[in-house]
Protein backbone atom coordinates (compact mmCIF):
# COMPACT_ATOMS: atom_id res chain seq x y z
CA UNK A 1 0.00 0.00 0.00
CA UNK A 2 0.97 3.54 -0.94
CA UNK A 3 1.08 4.70 2.06
CA UNK A 4 2.78 2.23 4.72
CA UNK A 5 5.61 2.78 1.19
CA UNK A 6 5.35 6.66 2.16
CA UNK A 7 5.13 6.21 6.22
CA UNK A 8 8.60 3.55 6.03
CA UNK A 9 10.21 5.73 3.68
CA UNK A 10 10.08 8.89 5.42
CA UNK A 11 10.64 7.00 8.84
CA UNK A 12 14.01 6.04 7.33
CA UNK A 13 14.82 9.94 5.99
CA UNK A 14 14.37 10.73 9.48
CA UNK A 15 16.02 8.30 11.52
CA UNK A 16 19.17 8.68 9.13
CA UNK A 17 19.11 12.44 8.23
CA UNK A 18 21.75 14.23 10.55
CA UNK A 19 22.58 17.55 10.09
CA UNK A 20 19.67 19.13 9.24
CA UNK A 21 16.80 19.44 6.29
CA UNK A 22 19.30 19.62 3.42
CA UNK A 23 21.20 16.69 4.25
CA UNK A 24 18.34 14.16 3.58
CA UNK A 25 18.22 15.52 0.04
CA UNK A 26 20.18 12.46 -1.24
CA UNK A 27 18.15 10.10 0.53
CA UNK A 28 14.40 11.54 -0.61
CA UNK A 29 16.11 11.71 -4.04
CA UNK A 30 16.72 8.14 -4.22
CA UNK A 31 13.69 7.28 -2.64
CA UNK A 32 11.53 9.38 -5.37
CA UNK A 33 13.63 8.39 -7.98
CA UNK A 34 13.09 4.32 -7.28
CA UNK A 35 9.42 4.92 -6.60
CA UNK A 36 8.94 7.43 -9.37
CA UNK A 37 6.95 9.42 -7.58
CA UNK A 38 8.29 12.89 -8.55
CA UNK A 39 10.02 13.75 -11.57
CA UNK A 40 13.26 15.39 -11.27
CA UNK A 41 12.45 18.85 -12.17
CA UNK A 42 9.18 18.51 -9.72
CA UNK A 43 11.41 17.29 -6.69
CA UNK A 44 14.02 20.99 -7.02
CA UNK A 45 10.65 22.58 -7.52
CA UNK A 46 9.33 21.41 -4.41
CA UNK A 47 12.78 22.16 -2.87
CA UNK A 48 12.13 25.56 -3.67
CA UNK A 49 8.90 25.80 -2.33
CA UNK A 50 9.70 24.21 1.14
CA UNK A 51 12.44 26.57 1.62
CA UNK A 52 10.65 29.77 1.09
CA UNK A 53 7.81 28.42 3.03
CA UNK A 54 7.34 29.42 7.08
CA UNK A 55 8.26 26.12 9.01
CA UNK A 56 11.11 23.23 8.77
CA UNK A 57 12.68 22.91 5.22
CA UNK A 58 12.49 18.92 5.89
CA UNK A 59 9.30 18.59 6.76
CA UNK A 60 7.85 20.98 4.81
CA UNK A 61 9.30 18.83 1.97
CA UNK A 62 7.76 15.85 3.52
CA UNK A 63 4.41 17.31 3.27
CA UNK A 64 4.89 18.39 -0.23
CA UNK A 65 6.20 15.28 -1.41
CA UNK A 66 3.23 13.16 0.62
CA UNK A 67 0.48 15.43 -0.57
CA UNK A 68 1.60 14.78 -4.35
CA UNK A 69 2.13 11.19 -4.01
CA UNK A 70 -1.29 10.79 -1.96
CA UNK A 71 -3.40 12.83 -4.43
CA UNK A 72 -2.42 9.98 -6.98
CA UNK A 73 -4.72 7.82 -5.36
CA UNK A 74 -8.00 6.94 -5.81
CA UNK A 75 -8.90 9.47 -2.67
CA UNK A 76 -8.08 12.41 -4.66
CA UNK A 77 -7.53 15.62 -2.62
CA UNK A 78 -8.07 13.87 0.88
CA UNK A 79 -5.78 10.85 -0.13
CA UNK A 80 -3.12 13.92 -0.75
CA UNK A 81 -4.07 15.10 2.78
CA UNK A 82 -3.60 11.73 4.39
CA UNK A 83 -0.60 11.36 2.20
CA UNK A 84 1.16 14.58 3.63
CA UNK A 85 0.42 13.66 6.93
CA UNK A 86 1.80 10.48 6.85
CA UNK A 87 5.06 11.43 5.71
CA UNK A 88 5.55 14.99 7.50
CA UNK A 89 4.58 11.79 10.92
CA UNK A 90 6.64 9.33 9.52
CA UNK A 91 9.78 12.00 9.21
CA UNK A 92 9.51 13.71 12.57
CA UNK A 93 8.94 10.72 14.51
CA UNK A 94 12.29 9.36 15.28
CA UNK A 95 13.54 12.47 16.51
CA UNK A 96 10.98 13.20 18.34
CA UNK A 97 11.66 9.54 20.39
CA UNK A 98 15.56 10.16 19.78
CA UNK A 99 15.24 13.70 21.58
CA UNK A 100 13.52 11.99 24.29
CA UNK A 101 15.60 9.77 25.25
CA UNK A 102 18.57 11.97 24.68
CA UNK A 103 16.78 14.55 27.28
CA UNK A 104 16.48 11.90 29.70
CA UNK A 105 19.80 10.58 29.49
CA UNK A 106 22.04 13.96 28.61
CA UNK A 107 24.32 13.61 31.07
CA UNK A 108 25.51 10.00 30.57
CA UNK A 109 25.22 10.42 26.47
CA UNK A 110 26.91 14.20 27.49
CA UNK A 111 30.51 12.51 28.93
CA UNK A 112 30.57 9.32 27.11
CA UNK A 113 33.65 9.29 25.09
CA UNK A 114 32.14 6.74 22.66
CA UNK A 115 29.09 8.84 21.62
CA UNK A 116 31.46 12.21 21.21
CA UNK A 117 33.80 9.76 19.00
CA UNK A 118 30.43 9.07 17.43
CA UNK A 119 29.83 12.28 16.81
CA UNK A 120 32.92 13.78 15.94
CA UNK A 121 32.80 10.45 12.87
CA UNK A 122 29.34 12.05 11.68
CA UNK A 123 30.44 15.30 10.94
CA UNK A 124 32.33 15.27 7.76
CA UNK A 125 30.16 12.77 5.99
CA UNK A 126 27.51 15.29 6.85
CA UNK A 127 28.94 18.04 5.45
CA UNK A 128 29.60 15.38 2.50
CA UNK A 129 25.60 15.08 1.89
CA UNK A 130 25.07 18.66 2.08
CA UNK A 131 27.37 19.25 -0.67
CA UNK A 132 26.36 16.38 -2.57
CA UNK A 133 23.09 17.67 -2.52
CA UNK A 134 24.13 21.23 -3.63
CA UNK A 135 25.98 19.88 -6.83
CA UNK A 136 22.70 17.71 -7.38
CA UNK A 137 20.65 20.44 -7.35
CA UNK A 138 22.50 22.93 -8.83
CA UNK A 139 23.54 20.62 -12.05
CA UNK A 140 19.52 19.96 -11.93
CA UNK A 141 18.86 24.09 -12.38
CA UNK A 142 21.95 24.48 -15.04
CA UNK A 143 21.27 21.82 -17.18
CA UNK A 144 17.70 21.09 -16.91
CA UNK A 145 17.93 18.78 -19.43
CA UNK A 146 20.35 16.41 -19.07
CA UNK A 147 20.54 12.98 -17.70
CA UNK A 148 23.05 11.72 -15.76
CA UNK A 149 22.36 8.00 -16.49
CA UNK A 150 21.79 8.57 -20.32
CA UNK A 151 25.10 10.82 -21.25
CA UNK A 152 24.75 12.63 -24.38
CA UNK A 153 25.60 16.00 -25.73
CA UNK A 154 21.91 16.66 -26.67
CA UNK A 155 21.05 17.82 -22.97
CA UNK A 156 24.51 19.05 -22.49
CA UNK A 157 23.43 22.27 -25.18
CA UNK A 158 20.76 23.57 -23.14
CA UNK A 159 23.06 24.85 -20.65
CA UNK A 160 20.68 27.47 -18.41
CA UNK A 161 23.02 30.43 -18.33
CA UNK A 162 20.47 32.37 -16.78
CA UNK A 163 20.19 30.20 -13.37
CA UNK A 164 24.18 30.06 -13.45
CA UNK A 165 24.34 34.00 -13.37
CA UNK A 166 21.38 34.50 -10.71
CA UNK A 167 23.02 31.54 -9.04
CA UNK A 168 26.69 33.31 -8.84
CA UNK A 169 24.59 36.54 -8.69
CA UNK A 170 22.58 35.90 -5.43
CA UNK A 171 26.38 33.92 -3.62
CA UNK A 172 28.11 37.45 -2.99
CA UNK A 173 24.57 39.08 -2.10
CA UNK A 174 23.66 36.86 0.36
CA UNK A 175 27.07 37.84 2.24
CA UNK A 176 26.29 41.77 1.65
CA UNK A 177 25.99 43.83 5.05
CA UNK A 178 24.06 46.50 5.35
CA UNK A 179 24.42 48.02 8.95
CA UNK A 180 26.00 45.24 10.57
CA UNK A 181 23.80 42.73 9.24
CA UNK A 182 23.29 40.11 6.31
CA UNK A 183 20.10 40.72 3.56
CA UNK A 184 17.51 38.23 5.15
CA UNK A 185 16.94 34.97 3.36
CA UNK A 186 13.62 35.88 3.08
CA UNK A 187 14.47 38.98 0.99
CA UNK A 188 16.86 36.98 -1.11
CA UNK A 189 13.94 34.05 -1.84
CA UNK A 190 11.15 37.43 -2.75
CA UNK A 191 14.02 38.92 -4.87
CA UNK A 192 14.43 35.79 -6.54
CA UNK A 193 11.03 34.52 -6.89
CA UNK A 194 10.96 38.11 -8.75
CA UNK A 195 13.40 37.55 -11.09
CA UNK A 196 11.66 34.41 -12.24
CA UNK A 197 8.51 35.94 -12.59
CA UNK A 198 10.00 38.74 -15.21
CA UNK A 199 12.78 36.42 -16.44
CA UNK A 200 10.99 32.74 -16.91
CA UNK A 201 7.52 34.38 -16.59
CA UNK A 202 6.94 37.62 -18.80
CA UNK A 203 10.14 37.44 -21.05
CA UNK A 204 9.46 33.33 -21.19
CA UNK A 205 13.02 33.24 -21.12
CA UNK A 206 13.26 28.98 -21.63
CA UNK A 207 14.53 27.21 -18.27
Amino acid sequence: MIYLELFWEYFKVGLFTIGGGYAMLPLVTQIVSKHGWLTDRQLIEFIGVAESTPGPFAINLATFVGNTVGSTTRLGVWGGLLGALVATVAVVLPSLVIIIVVTLLFDKFRSNRYVKGALKGIRPVVVGLILCSVFTVAAKVVLPDFDFKHLSSDGASQFNWISLIIIFAFVPLSQIKIKGKKIHPICLILLSALLGVVIFGAFGVRQ
